[in-house]
């Protein structure tokens, strides 16, 4: 939807009674890449027998492969991972041969890396379900995402990247009613006038979807 028109609070209020070790929350932006969603090769200090660092390289989960182990372990519960503007990165880099795994059908595996075999089989073992014929999404993970419709040209999705989401458009409310707070919002001057935030946003919004250059995309949402 527009900016502002509350697809955060609206996730927010979806995870509010969800245990906070069971969600976690990531941002989007064009430096974020696979390693810093998967997880990648990275040196680490180690300290050895004499108490002396040294910098080794290691495999570093990251929070897709961290939720995705939290799922596995325990499957009684459910797992949230949320990416807030996910359309701000470049989707196909982020998520590599990890997009295969969105599918609709959940019995498709992808053969991780070594070095994520590696880690998946020392915290799993080598026999889990999660990593013995290669990665399987857990049926208790499921991943939200918000996106702003204006922002859409910044990493274009291809169709097979967004075929495997449920899209919900969240558009502009301009009801003046109890369940939208935002009608409640008045914006005074220094003389004591105000006029209405909700009454301001539909007349600025006519000119923007009416300009050939700006569009619906454009609009002011109820809490921009």
């Amino acid at each position: 939807g527009a900016p502002g028109t509350g697809k955060s609070y609206k996730v927010r209020e979806l995870l509010d009674s969800v245990d906070e070790n069971h969600q976690e929350t990531i941002t989007f932006h064009p430096d974020y890449d696979y390693t810093s969603f998967v997880g990648g090769y990275r040196p680490v200090s180690l300290k050895n027998q004499s108490g002396e660092d040294n910098i080794k390289y290691k495999f570093v989960p990251q929070v897709f492969t961290n939720m995705y182990v939290k799922a596995w372990q325990d499957t009684e519960e459910h797992f949230y991972l949320v990416i807030e503007e996910i359309n701000r990165g470049n989707c196909a880099e982020i998520f590599g041969d990890i997009f295969q795994l969105l599918d609709q059908n959940q019995n498709y595996t992808v053969t991780p890396s070594s070095e994520m075999k590696d880690h998946l089989i020392d915290v799993l073992g080598s026999d889990h379900e999660g990593v013995v014929n290669g990665l399987k999404m857990p049926r208790n993970l499921s991943i939200l995402a918000t996106m702003n419709t204006s922002d859409q040209s910044l990493f274009p999705m291809d169709s097979a990247f967004k075929r495997r989401w449920d899209w919900e458009y969240i558009p502009i409310d301009y009801k003046k009613s109890d369940t939208n707070p935002s009608s409640n919002f008045k914006v005074y001057f220094a003389s004591g006038d105000y006029f209405c935030w909700i009454d301001f946003i539909k007349a600025v919004n006519t000119k923007i979807k009416s300009n050939p250059n700006l569009g619906m995309d454009k609009c002011i949402g109820n809490y921009f």
